[in-house]
């Protein structure tokens, strides 16, 4: 992030799918920023290994820990272990997600069921645990939930199971603010196109770009700074949702 302060060192983050793509990236900036952090993964130990290698080497306290999301015990052990290693959890975001591109008709509830239990089940139920332990401590505690600009305006065609979910965390999202405030900050980035998948092909993505209204895809810098201001910048915010998408939800494309 390069901010040039590190305006949250003494906190310590807990970053869910810190192994890969988005997570991996607000992992190492959150640390550039000052935080010691919980790198979460379930498959992507490599990835996450090396995240932890990258934070330590900065002179920041990191450790990885795998956790299957989509179960409840593994939940409630991930936030035990983490504080048993690394101490109280102030910072949480929520980045694990599961996206699947199919049309309507064809989606199985298999594929219906994955994506809720990941991308909405498993932050209530985390954030749920984690705000407990939160709630008995003094200083500064967010949550800080990364969303999609397609589960606040319908933009993607193919994903309505993965949009849905989306809406869901969104509404948990300002749900939360309300019912956790004064004591914990809760509030949402939701990201346009950012780290499109290579397997749409040229002419697609050069088709959702055209739609981009700053005519180019989103980096994860753009996200990971819009992150840091979430947790460092008006302590007054809450139950805010930041869209960071070139202004593709306001283009009507």
């Amino acid at each position: 992030m390069h901010t040039g302060e590190r305006k949250l060192s003494g906190r310590l983050a807990l970053v869910t799918g810190g192994g890969q793509r988005l997570g991996r990236a607000i992992a190492e900036a959150l640390a550039e920023m000052g935080a010691d952090v919980a790198v979460h993964f379930n498959t992507s130990r490599e990835g996450a290994d090396a995240a932890v290698g990258k934070i330590t080497s900065d002179g920041n306290r990191a450790a990885a820990f795998q956790a299957d999301l989509s179960s409840a015990e593994a939940i409630e052990k991930l936030v035990n272990d983490v504080e048993a290693k690394l101490g109280p959890i102030s910072i949480l975001v929520n980045s694990a997600a599961l996206y699947v591109r199919k049309d309507f008709v064809e989606t199985p509830l298999q594929t219906l069921d994955a994506q809720w239990s990941l991308n909405v089940r498993a932050p209530f139920l985390l954030t749920q645990a984690v705000a407990k332990k939160m709630l008995t401590r003094t200083g500064p505690r967010d949550v800080v939930n990364i969303l999609d600009i397609g589960g606040t305006k319908s933009v993607w065609k193919h994903y309505s199971a993965y949009t849905m979910t989306k809406a869901a965390l969104a509404c948990l999202t300002q749900s939360l603010a309300l019912e956790l405030a004064p004591h914990i900050r809760v509030n949402g980035v939701a990201p346009g196109t950012v780290l499109p998948p290579v397997e749409l092909g040229p002419d697609v993505l050069e088709t959702l770009k055209a739609r981009i209204p700053q005519g180019h895809f989103g980096s994860p810098q753009d996200i990971v700074e819009a992150v840091g201001f979430m947790l460092s910048g008006p302590q007054f915010m809450t139950g805010q949702i930041l869209a960071v998408d070139g202004a593709r939800s306001l283009s009507g494309a």
